[in-house]
């Protein structure tokens, strides 16, 4: 794919720098299909492997982390496939085209899991889900990298993100507040069953929105690829990328950010089940996260005008650790506590939507400054924090409760300590470091400059 040459259609920028509601909204139905898909991943698949298939805590988080770090290694190469992609089809959409059914299939197989040795569960573990991992990958990075094709304008990137947001938590709400309804109704006492069922309808209905980003979106941006191979292109794009200091902010703060959510995904299920002692809580905290997401979208634009990237995040962050610092003096008033949770996340949420116009604003500065636009490598590092991110929070998780003894059988009171303390701390410690990291996120000042500048350079041509 990446060394066919047929240069494709480009759409005609339109001639106010404004986009559709019905694009816009069609680019926000990917997020909400990668949530509905990876949303279970990151939800559920460590109760799936520890509780239902009973592979040992300990090998779960080893498994997850090795996994996704195996995984992120593609994500470089598969952005440069995108930055040398010229099809009929587009440059990043083809392979949200051809790469949405594979990594559907995979991730009911990654849900499913065979009745054999403990040994064996953990073979096919790792096969399915380090393969679905590389397929989300060859869907996800270039849905990122459409994007900047789709625009320039900082405002119609931050109403972009604003509408991923949304897609992003409706997706996430979906997944925490009917996956444990759903297991039930499918499975009623054989979980095995409902999970695979489950997944299955989440699968079929992210790879029909992921086909409407397809036929939706287009590509207005596209610099023409040279037919001529350049040796160390990949290499010489990420010595540029690493001069580039927004874009390695952003990694950061993402890497950071993900760590965060994984964490709090991943525990709070454990942290229902044996610390507030209330099953019925894991869909009214986890889908509150989300829910506060959708309010964080609606305030998100207005927010990043008024104070800018580099300044909006430190706010938002530090307003997040207050609530979170005050919520473990609430766990015996479970209204307040839900409440400040909902409002902490609200304007910590505006962190998700603004990563992705700070991703979108480097490759901006990338090509001003090295002429170099390369969308899909760089978008690559979202993707690659994202997924070892989140590996990273489960996996921190995973080792705390093996550490602590946790056997699902039979949960010991070391166990059920370690998880309150992590319910509270690995938000904390993550979140003052994003504030570290953000810090050195310098573009807002220069940000509309830069793209003055390139369109100069464009009309010069």
């Amino acid at each position: 794919m990446a060394n066919e040459l047929l240069v494709p259609a480009a759409a005609a920028p339109q001639a106010d720098g404004k986009l559709s509601f019905k694009e816009k909204i069609s680019y926000g139905l990917g997020d909400l299909g990668s949530n509905l898909m990876w949303g279970i991943v990151g939800s559920f698949l460590l109760y799936f492997y520890t509780d239902v298939a009973l592979i040992p805590v300990a090998a779960t988080g080893t498994l997850i982390l090795v996994a996704r770090i195996l995984d992120s290694i593609i994500d470089p190469v598969i952005g440069g496939m995108v930055d040398r992609t010229n099809t009929k089809y587009g440059r990043s959409k083809p392979y949200i085209l051809f790469g949405i059914i594979p990594f559907a299939i995979m991730l009911i197989l990654t849900f499913t899991s065979p009745d054999i040795s403990v040994t064996g569960k953990i073979i096919y573990a790792s096969v399915t889900y380090i393969i679905a991992g590389l397929l989300y990958s060859l869907v996800n990075v270039p849905y990122g990298a459409l994007m900047p094709m789709m625009t320039r304008s900082g405002d119609e990137k931050n109403q972009l993100s604003s509408f991923r947001m949304v897609g992003m938590a409706a997706g996430s709400i979906i997944v925490t507040a009917l996956t444990t309804p759903m297991v039930e109704f499918f499975g009623g006492d054989n979980e095995k069953t409902g999970y695979l069922f489950t997944t299955v309808v989440f699968a079929v209905l992210s790879a029909i929105m992921f086909l409407i980003v397809y036929k939706n979106c287009k590509e207005r941006y596209v610099e023409p690829v040279s037919a001529v191979k350049e040796k160390g292109v990949l290499l010489k794009t990420y010595k540029s990328a690493f001069k580039n200091t927004p874009w390695v902010a952003t990694i950061l703060f993402s890497l950071l950010l993900f760590v965060r959510t994984g964490a709090i995904v991943s525990i709070t299920i454990y942290f229902c089940l044996h610390v507030l002692h209330n099953p019925r809580m894991i869909s009214i905290l986890l889908p509150s996260l989300y829910v506060s997401i959708l309010f964080s979208a609606a305030i998100t634009p207005a927010f990043l005008r008024k104070f800018k990237q580099r300044k909006g995040n430190i706010i938002a962050n530090v307003c997040f650790m207050i609530g979170v610092a005050i919520m473990p003096m609430l766990e015996n008033n479970m209204t307040l506590f839900v409440g400040v949770w909902f409002l902490a996340n609200v304007i910590g949420g505006i962190s998700s939507g603004a990563v992705f116009s700070m991703i979108a604003n480097s490759v901006d500065y990338n090509e001003w400054k090295f002429n170099k636009k390369a969308e899909g490598t760089l978008y690559a590092g979202y993707s690659f924090a994202t997924k070892v991110g989140m590996a990273l929070g489960s996996a921190v998780v995973g080792y705390t409760l093996a550490m602590s003894g946790y056997n699902a059988e039979n949960v010991t009171p070391e166990a059920s300590s370690a998880i309150n303390v992590l319910f509270f701390a690995i938000p904390l410690v993550c979140t003052v470091l994003q504030i570290i990291a953000v810090s050195f996120y310098k573009l807002d000042a220069i940000h509309p400059q830069v793209v003055r500048e390139l369109e100069q350079r464009r009309s010069a041509v």
